[in-house]
């Protein structure tokens, strides 16, 4: 698993042994520790993007205003928590959920002996929140304005039920059903979450879908082909095989196109890995299926 990256600032001295006290405590080496700069909010900024997660020693009042500028949505922005000088409380501030801040918070509380304060609606009342199954599971959201309906329905204790191609593991299925995917035509009410790369609007665009990047495309080309070619015959394969984009995780060929520009650039563009078969192994695979 990659590691966390994550940013510890600093204001003072006493600040400076918190953020001590938290990596000694610590059980692996995610953090860089940062003394504020001349020109905090400008430091921040320059930071931004370039970090998982931040975990300010401070105040509240002053995180909120250094960040506000820099907010896009729960989707995109960082997770982020304040830590007061005191170590008395570990606040998650920012992107509890799919920014992690409400997990860091406990973990960060749990080595300082801080109260971990989160205030997420799902977290207060004990209920399973589907951006954080989703995050855990390693799944995209799609249509992500959708993931709000289904956490309101969870905490409305209405039916939310998963119809999946995977096997799920659900620690607290409070609220949850869950069904294999063919049984969807058999949709009777509540809330559809379905987990796979299908395109949601095989689903009569009900519910959400969770994205596992589970494809893998082989590739087989002329020498000297170029990116764009490439990636616009991936486009109309999984247009022709109703699959999401974001389902797609690796592109595969024969180990003689390990040296192809165009396929490596491909794959870079659209941030995928690429992986190449030896002969045997190609006609292994194509034996077996």
């Amino acid at each position: 698993m990659e590691k966390r990256r994550i940013a510890v600032i600093y204001l003072t001295a006493t600040g400076k042994s918190v953020a001590e006290r938290l990596v000694a405590g610590w059980d692996e080496e995610s953090f860089e520790v940062l003394a504020a700069g001349s020109s905090l909010s400008s430091q921040v900024r320059s930071l931004w993007g370039e970090y998982e997660s931040f975990i300010f020693i401070m105040a509240v009042g002053i995180v909120v205003r250094l960040i506000a500028p820099l907010l896009k949505s729960k989707w995109d922005d960082p997770g982020v928590m304040v830590v007061d000088e005191g170590s008395q409380f570990a606040v998650s501030l920012v992107g509890g959920h799919w920014g992690g801040s409400n997990t860091l918070a406990r973990e960060v509380a749990a080595v300082l002996g801080a109260v971990p304060v989160i205030t997420t609606a799902t977290d207060v009342q004990g209920k399973p929140a589907l951006d954080v199954l989703a995050k855990q599971w390693g799944m995209l959201p799609l249509p992500r304005e959708r993931v709000k309906e289904a956490n309101s329905a969870l905490l409305a204790g209405k039916r939310v039920v998963i119809y999946t191609e995977w096997d799920l593991q659900i620690p607290d299925k409070n609220g949850i059903e869950v069904f294999p995917l063919a049984r969807h035509t058999e949709y009777q009410g509540g809330f559809p979450v379905f987990v796979t790369s299908r395109e949601h609007s095989q689903f009569g665009c009900q519910g959400v879908c969770l994205c596992p990047p589970s494809l893998s495309a082989g590739i087989g080309c002329k020498r000297g082909v170029s990116s764009e070619e490439i990636l616009r015959a991936l486009e109309e394969a999984l247009r022709c095989s109703g699959r999401h984009r974001d389902g797609l995780a690796s592109l595969a060929s024969h180990e003689i196109k390990a040296d192809e520009v165009g396929l490596r650039e491909a794959a870079g563009r659209w941030k995928l890995s690429l992986v190449f078969y030896s002969t045997e192994v190609l006609k292994e695979i194509h034996e077996q299926h």
